[in-house]
């Protein structure tokens, strides 16, 4: 029998302990009924890497007339983490602001009210300063993939050998996104 699952894909990655003291609880109700917030203009820290034209090819294709996908070569930025990544560690050098987080991350953090999978992040406080990012040492963290089937209602089968899978889609919906 497959397992089926509906939301959450693993058990929380760090028990509560006993000895912990409870700081703040914050129930999803109340982030739920927060207000739209209106953006302000910041300035720009630095501006980093290109976007490549779009191929109108693309547009074109369809079941019946497939256009190939050429292999991707190069690494998963999804993998990275604020540690990991250079432009990151120049900022923090510089103390440019006060919270310092991917943008894998951020969209995580801004969605996670309709988020269907669980994920695993790590938030560190040092010199007054802010770090949030991906644990680390989780492979089969939501973060290091690209998600398949966010906000559907069908359950899907968590099962490594089966093609439709979801660590299997992950890993496809992946290798699409970087080729893309």
């Amino acid at each position: 029998m497959v397992k089926q699952l509906r939301c959450n894909l693993k058990d929380q990655s760090i028990d509560i302990g006993d000895e912990w003291q409870l700081v703040k609880e914050f129930p999803k109700q109340i982030f739920d009924r927060l207000p739209a917030l209106k953006p302000v203009a910041l300035e720009t820290a630095k501006e980093c890497g290109e976007v490549a034209a779009y191929d109108s090819v693309w547009d074109r294709a369809t079941g019946k007339k497939p256009k190939p996908v050429k292999h991707f070569e190069g690494h998963s930025l999804a993998e990275e983490s604020i540690y990991e990544d250079s432009t990151m560690m120049e900022l923090m050098e510089q103390n440019v602001a006060d919270i310092y987080t991917t943008d894998a991350v951020a969209a995580v953090l801004m969605c996670s009210t309709k988020s269907n999978y669980s994920w695993d992040i790590e938030i560190k406080k040092f010199d007054g300063n802010i770090f949030i990012d991906k644990r680390q040492d989780e492979p089969d963290n939501i973060l290091n993939n690209t998600t398949v089937c966010e906000t559907s209602l069908d359950h899907q089968p968590y099962d490594d050998t089966s093609i439709n899978g979801i660590k299997s889609l992950w890993k496809e919906a992946q290798k699409i996104n970087n080729t893309w």
